[in-house]
């Protein structure tokens, strides 16, 4: 706490007229100072006034005035009015010239240079902290991410005819790499780059393991190439594998070309126009399905059927089987439906929706042609 007030000088004053420079700072109501304080302090201005010393009176927050004198050396003191009182209980004054230059009194200055030196060590203290947590996370990163937290175990799900050496290839990256290491995004685009693999995800289960979860794509048509294998292609027309014999769980494209493309290269528009068909069909036209037609530009598509009538001929146990089953050699008669073009969902859709009702219709009837392109179905 620091006061101010007015120091008088050595002019000359008429005692019989001026008061002794009485100067209260603290509350502004003098009611604040009773009234036997108030007598006190008269007596006590007058008795100092004729040893020549002024006296200034501080009122603090307990009603109770503190009283300081000015030296008889500094009251008369002519260069300056005002006069600096530090609350030490020491009792000493100074001016505020001295106060705020290079010659302040020597304990203030002292108890600012405490100050100043406190706050520092409280900085310092702060930056050590700041320091050593961060030297202990990092240390606690450096134990992690070392070979003691390798990973040592991968397991797979999902993959059944994912190419294995490039799924091998894939796990062998991740063995023996500190857990916090594994890149799990370089992982997944590595494995999604396998043509059998429509998705996959790589988490980590620390202190060692990764867990390789696969997707697989579905395989929904083949066709033969020219060098005599056989490409299998899912619904977006992507090449899964190139294979010796001919599949018979899928729909089967007989021409009027030939496919040579390698595993993961997508087929013509044609022809994933045809593996996407496949999937919007009814499980009753599906099963009849022997084979498919379509240009590598998609223009005209043909569905060859099986006759209902030869599907009851084999039927076993009252299950007729799967079109694409049956020896080539012995189906004959076979039903031609005729698509058009099969580019676009919506016109796919309608063409087989048109499809089946006519099959309904017809029931075991024998016919020829069935053309859907149009509104206009017509059958022979």
């Amino acid at each position: 706490m620091r006061w101010f007030g007015r120091k008088r000088g050595d002019e000359p004053v008429d005692d019989a007229v001026e008061e002794p420079t009485v100067r209260v700072i603290g509350p502004a109501d003098s009611s604040a100072i009773g009234t036997e304080d108030g007598a006190v302090l008269d007596e006590l201005s007058e008795a100092f006034e004729e040893s020549g010393r002024a006296t200034i009176t501080i009122a603090a927050d307990d009603d109770e005035p503190d009283i300081a004198y000015l030296d008889d050396e500094l009251a008369r003191d002519d260069s300056s009015g005002t006069v600096f009182i530090d609350d030490d209980a020491s009792g000493d004054a100074v001016s505020v010239e001295a106060a705020t230059s290079a010659s302040i009194e020597p304990r203030i200055a002292q108890r600012r240079i405490g100050v100043r030196r406190a706050q520092g060590r409280r900085r310092l203290w702060w930056v050590l902290a700041a320091v050593g947590v961060v030297l202990v996370l990092v240390a606690a990163l450096a134990v992690v991410g070392s070979s003691l937290f390798s990973v040592d175990r991968v397991d797979v799900t999902g993959a059944i005819y994912t190419d294995p050496d490039a799924l091998t290839a894939v796990i062998d990256d991740i063995e023996g790499t500190p857990i916090l290491l594994v890149d799990t995004v370089d992982a997944e685009e590595q494995l999604e780059s396998i043509p059998w693999v429509e998705s996959a995800r790589v988490t980590t289960s620390f202190p060692d393991r990764v867990n390789v979860e696969i997707r697989e794509r579905t395989p929904v048509v083949s066709m033969q190439g020219d060098d005599g294998l056989f490409r299998v292609l899912d619904r977006e027309g992507r090449v899964l594998d190139v294979i010796e014999g001919q599949p018979v769980t899928v729909a089967w494209i007989s021409g009027p070309g030939t496919l040579d493309l390698p595993a993961g290269s997508f087929a013509s528009l044609g022809y994933a126009s045809a593996a996407s068909l496949v999937t919007k069909m009814t499980p009753d036209i599906r099963a009849r399905v022997h084979s498919m037609l379509v240009t590598p530009d998609g223009a005209d598509l043909r569905l060859l059927l099986v006759p209902q009538s030869t599907l009851d001929a084999e039927a076993e146990d009252g299950r007729p089987p799967v079109a694409a089953a049956l020896d080539p050699t012995t189906v004959t008669d076979l039903v031609e439906v005729r698509f058009g073009s099969p580019i676009g969902d919506n016109a796919q859709i309608e063409k087989l929706v048109r499809l089946q009702r006519q099959l309904d219709d017809i029931g075991t009837v024998d016919v020829s042609v069935i053309d859907v392109s149009t509104a206009e179905v017509t059958v022979s």
